[in-house]
């Protein structure tokens, strides 16, 4: 494989429901992969201290009465996490229940940077679903427990070699790992953009001047998508269920445009 990334740590959490307000994590898998390899792992049930509870992992309270609580093992999990390059399927949701625990046990929250197979997916792919499971099945890779932390780790981590040797052929490799590994400031936003495209695109609209962007589009009838140069003059922004894009004329199709923001990797 020509991607190198010498050391990733794939992450996986379990938790008693979907909000990290209120809910919790019952497990969490920390596996550190060196040249593609486990090199080691962090694999631990938690106590939630909540009432009875039976989540779609198939934990159930009593599986975990006798776990260390969160703020037992926060330490450990720092140390593991600390300066590395998480790797997960849909971040947001990994990365707010962790922030979440880490807060209520005091603690601060490791420098990480972050790869999101989930954001892979939607921006070099057209899958019919991007769920861990549907990925796992299109690149023939063998589930042993679903929706268990460590066995998701390790499928999120397999999906990731699958689609770096789908894409490293067709695009530039120092360029495809400049976009696929991102801050965790940027983790709040569902799309993920980059905020200094963001920035720049609005100062484009205020002084109405022309751009050149490099952008992610669907091919029709393809698993992959492609990647464009297209010469716009950004018009303004919207919203849409969470998602904003960039209005824009657009040269290459002679006619005004939407551009998700999340496909602009590059401004040229």
């Amino acid at each position: 494989m020509k991607i190198k990334i010498p050391e990733i740590v794939a992450l996986d959490t379990e938790t008693t429901g979907l909000n990290p307000e209120k809910d919790r994590i019952i497990e969490i898998a920390l596996l550190k992969f060196k040249n593609f390899q486990i090199e080691k792992k962090f694999v631990q049930l938690i106590n939630p201290e909540t009432g009875e509870f039976y989540s779609i992992s198939g934990i159930k309270s009593e599986d975990v009465k006798d776990s260390p609580k969160f703020k037992d093992i926060v330490g450990e999990i720092y140390n593991f996490m600390k300066d590395e390059i998480i790797l997960c399927h849909n971040a947001n949701f990994d990365i707010q229940f962790l922030k979440k625990e880490f807060e209520r046990s005091n603690f601060p929250f490791p420098e990480i940077r972050i790869i999101d197979t989930l954001l892979i997916a939607k921006k070099f792919f057209n899958f019919r679903s991007n769920s861990l499971d549907n990925l796992s099945k299109n690149f023939n890779i063998k589930r042993i427990a679903e929706h268990r932390a460590e066995d998701d780790a390790r499928i999120a981590f397999e999906v990731f070699k699958s689609f770096c040797e789908n894409i490293e052929d067709e695009y530039d490799i120092d360029f495809v790992q400049k976009i696929i590994i991102f801050d965790i400031n940027q983790i709040g936003n569902k799309t993920y953009f980059n905020r200094e495209i963001y920035s720049k695109i609005l100062k484009a609209i205020e002084r109405r001047e022309k751009l050149t962007i490099i952008y992610v589009s669907n091919k029709n009838n393809e698993m992959k998508k492609e990647i464009t140069k297209r010469k716009i003059l950004p018009l303004g922004i919207i919203e849409e269920n969470s998602v904003k894009y960039l209005r824009a004329f657009c040269y290459l199709r002679d006619e005004e445009r939407t551009f998700r923001f999340d496909r602009i990797i590059e401004i040229v």
